[in-house]
């Protein structure tokens, strides 16, 4: 059964929220809109928070026949732009997405073999508190959460300057009721729970000149921030942000998990950018890749810190030394080759690896692979989890 588009829309006052349609489904095992509960499931590190910025990537080594490798189409998705693609960890057969063209949020648990949609509306970013909790960096919707795994949505904007186009969400660790959100057009704000589980944003844009956020990450702990925007990369420590790669004009940041004075850019004008010093400053980093061609998302292999893919305006590719050097890594995706999110899980059992590839306009693919050594689960780190 194909799940029917629900659109966010100003909710009235006195009106219930936003509603995603019951009964949205099946999918493996019956499952309905229970799936973000499933999807979001809190995992041992750290105890009782759950942030699904992470995209469970996995395998020890690297698969031996890269050019065996095909793709294959999951879904219908050309009417969509993918912002990101998530896994949580030791689940290999959950995946959500979230995309523009009111894509919205989707959830397979059967491997990306079929989705359902939690909510339609644009969306660039995800993260979640527990099994019920979860907010949505909605575009100019504003931020949307839901309070009840995914079945209603309703804005949480309170304090956001009107017309707020929000890019990203994070959540703060020790206190996961408060988030921050990028805004672009608008800055950074941090939002603390108020009634009825809303939120209430203030700026934190004190030496921040330019408010065109398009993503944001924050070391855990809190030390320090680093924003994404239109003219560079900046850095919030010490309550003010200082420019840190002004020039460097990022559509995505990771800091590293084991190591957080390692930080890297992808840019949308090309190439990847790292940082040895926690973000203070930026230099070059894209052997191999090719060159003028955006790179649109990072991922970092969490139990090797040495590995790193990208997708980019020109495929997958992967670095084995911390981003030195690039190779291309599988053929090129069906269509345009445009890769805006990537993820890759492992089937332990299996022994195999599924790689997902989100592009601009062709739609979802997934290439399959074998891994035949002892794998492990890796992750996305557009944010911070140390």
């Amino acid at each position: 059964m194909r799940c029917e588009r629900v659109r966010i829309r100003p909710n009235p006052p006195d009106s219930a929220p936003f509603r995603g349609p019951p009964g949205c489904g099946p999918l493996a095992g019956g499952t309905t809109l229970a799936l973000f509960s499933r999807v979001f499931r809190p995992f041992r590190f750290p105890p009782a928070t759950l942030r699904v910025l992470f995209l469970s990537l996995a395998f020890t080594g690297v698969p031996a026949a890269h050019a065996a490798i095909s793709w294959v189409p999951r879904g219908a998705f050309a009417d969509r732009e993918f912002t990101s693609l998530v896994s949580p960890p030791n689940y290999p057969c959950d995946v959500a997405f979230t995309a523009l063209g009111n894509g919205g949020l989707g959830v397979s648990t059967d491997c990306g073999v079929s989705f359902a949609t939690l909510i339609t509306t644009n969306a660039y970013e995800v993260t979640a508190k527990s099994t019920d909790m979860g907010w949505i960096a909605a575009g100019m919707s504003g931020v949307v959460k839901s309070v009840d795994g995914g079945a209603s949505w309703f804005q949480v904007n309170a304090g956001l300057p009107a017309f707020a186009d929000v890019r990203a969400v994070d959540l703060h660790l020790a206190g996961p009721d408060t988030i921050y959100a990028g805004l672009h057009g608008g800055g950074v704000y941090i939002g603390r729970p108020a009634a009825d589980s809303t939120q209430i944003w203030t700026a934190m844009n004190n030496g921040l000149s330019d408010l065109n956020v398009r993503d944001l990450v924050r070391v855990r702990g809190g030390s320090y921030f680093l924003a994404a925007t239109d003219g560079g990369i900046w850095r919030w420590s010490n309550g003010s942000w200082s420019p840190a790669g002004l020039g460097v004009v990022a559509n995505a940041l990771v800091i590293d998990s084991a190591d957080s004075s390692r930080c890297y850019a992808a840019c949308g004008t090309g190439g990847v950018y790292r940082s040895l010093d926690a973000g203070q400053s930026f230099i070059p980093s894209s052997n191999g890749l090719p060159a003028g061609v955006a790179v649109n998302d990072i991922v970092r292999r969490t139990d090797n810190p040495a590995i790193l893919y990208v997708g980019t305006g020109a495929g997958v590719y992967e670095s084995l030394d911390y981003g030195v050097n690039w190779h291309a890594f599988g053929p090129p995706v069906p269509g345009d080759n445009d890769v805006r999110a990537v993820l890759c899980v492992v089937q332990t059992a299996q022994n195999q690896a599924n790689v997902f590839a989100g592009t601009l306009r062709d739609g979802l693919f997934e290439a399959q692979y074998s891994t035949p050594v002892e794998v492990t689960t890796w992750g996305k780190l557009k944010a911070v989890y140390r």
